[in-house]
Order: structure tokens, then sequence, then C-alpha cells
């Protein structure tokens, strides 16, 4: 991983200045550059990466709509009372590596790699209101059982079934775990005041009688955090998913389309790499918020 960085640094300060034109606004750092990266590639209307003057950073959507990408240095600090941790800016979601197959590493407290969401991001990307994510909403399968998803996340799904298919054939015992118990359903997140992802059609559950939620367990942690089955875990990853049993408030049902945290993961382990080009494209317009 260090290595990774040490790379996308060299490429940065190495590029040919007239790519960048003009006095840089600010520094990009390499993790920066490798969210662009993700953000750009699992969501095309994302255009660019523009400073505002006062130290923050908005991604720029392809309708020219705007989300905080990252905050001021200072902004939020000395509130009596403290901006909700879960919600967050878009780089602050991105900021906990998640971790990939077979890994499941301990989850005190804390440790929730992915449930910080931008819920600003969400809103641009599938709707904000029950109307709005309605129109967007397609049907996709497990095992032939329907879940109704946001279209992005209904086609990884459908990618998703045929590994399940193969892993059930040769673990049947593995299709009690397989159950649709919810996809698109607009509500809060129990016990929570923030919506849940299942409002924007980005999450499902799967066999909740089964695979629990911390807040319906006394168990801390609980066992099924590692003995859950690495075949259904890895075939959703695969396809742009994230899993709530990695978080220390673990969601043992959840799956979630997250597909840039998926890929960061992916590049900072190695599993996949970033064209050098575009990693120069994308340190350039971090730098001077160039749109492509």
């Amino acid at each position: 991983m260090r290595c990774f960085f040490l790379f996308c640094c060299c490429l940065f300060c190495c590029a040919p200045r007239a790519a960048w034109g003009g006095t840089p606004v600010q520094e990009a750092s390499a993790e920066d550059a490798v969210n662009l990266y993700c953000l750009r590639l699992t969501y095309p209307v994302v255009r660019a990466l523009e400073p505002d003057g006062d130290g923050g950073q908005w991604l720029v959507l392809a309708d020219d709509r705007r989300v905080l990408y990252s905050r001021a240095r200072g902004e939020g600090e000395g509130r009596e009372f403290p901006a909700d941790p879960w919600d967050v800016d878009v780089r602050a979601s991105m900021a906990d590596l998640y971790p990939l197959e077979p890994e499941r590493p301990a989850t005190p407290e804390g440790v929730a790699p992915g449930r910080r969401r931008s819920y600003a991001l969400l809103a641009a990307l599938y709707g904000s209101d029950a109307r709005q994510v309605g129109k967007g909403l397609r049907t996709a399968h497990v095992l032939g059982q329907p879940v109704r998803l946001a279209a992005t996340a209904a086609r990884a799904l459908q990618k998703v079934e045929p590994r399940l298919a193969e892993s059930v054939r040769e673990q049947p015992g593995l299709r009690a775990l397989l159950k649709p118990d919810g996809g698109f359903l607009w509500r809060r997140v129990a016990g929570e005041q923030r919506l849940s992802p299942h409002a924007y059609g980005v999450a499902l559950d799967l066999s909740a009688r089964r695979a629990p939620y911390w807040r319906w367990s006394r168990l801390r942690p609980h066992p099924m955090q590692q003995s859950y089955p690495s075949a259904i875990v890895a075939a959703f990853e695969a396809e742009g998913f994230i899993w709530g049993g990695k978080w220390h408030e673990y969601d043992l049902m959840h799956f979630e389309y997250r597909p840039e945290l998926i890929c960061k993961a992916r590049i900072l382990r190695g599993l996949e790499k970033m064209n050098a080009a575009d990693a120069t494209t994308g340190g350039a317009m971090m730098k001077e918020g160039i749109r492509p």
C-alpha cells in the first residue's frame, strides 16, 4: 500500500505543469486521487472536484449539481452539539478502508467501514424523496426471489445471483441465508433518526431471522461476524456491495451497494490497478478543479 501511495505522489509531482495550467490551488493527496478515481469509475455522473475558495472541495456532477467532498479545515469545530458522526462528507465516508474477504478483522467501537455515509451524495445519485427514488427502481433477484433496488444496484445484484447459485449448488445449506427480507423501503435506520440506505434503493436484507441486527442481540461481538459464510459475502463484494457484518454496530443481514469502497479497497490491496494516465488526470483535476 505504501508503494502505491508513493507511485501516486510521483505521478502528481512529476506530471507536466501544462497539464494542470496555472498555479495549483491546493495539494492533492494520493488518497484523494484514489477516491476520485473510484468515484468517477463507479458513478460516471461525477465529473470534477472543485475547491470553493474557503478550503472546502466539492464534487461536480454532470448536471452541475455539487456535493460536498471535504469540509474546510476546522469547519464545524466548537459546535455546542456535534454533527451526526454517521452523516459525513464524501471524503470521510471513504476514509475507513473496507476489509475484503476473507478478512474479518475485529470491530471495536468506532470501527464500521461503510456505515458512515454522505447522504448528500446518496440523494444526488438516487433521489431526495420516495417519489424520486421510486422512479429509478428496478427488479433484481436473489435465487429467483425478487428485490426492488435502484437501477445500478439492481444491475449489480443480477451479477451476484449466478455467483450465489453456484455457491448454493456446492453448499445447499447456504440457501437458508438467502431469503430476501427487503430492498427499497423509504424508512429510517432502526432506532435512529437518519434515513436508511434502503430508502435510496441501495441495500437489501437477507434472512433477518437468522442474521440479526445489533440492536436485536446482546452479543458484542456476534459470533456470526466470523462464521457467516464467506462465499456469500465474497459474491456480493465482487459486484460492489459491502456487508454490515464488518461493523461494530453489526447488521448481519445487510448488504449495501457501495462500489466506490470496494474499488478503493481493491486498489490499495493491489488487487486492481489505476491506469497511470487516469491517476495523473485525477491529480490534476484535484489541484485545479479541471473539468474533463
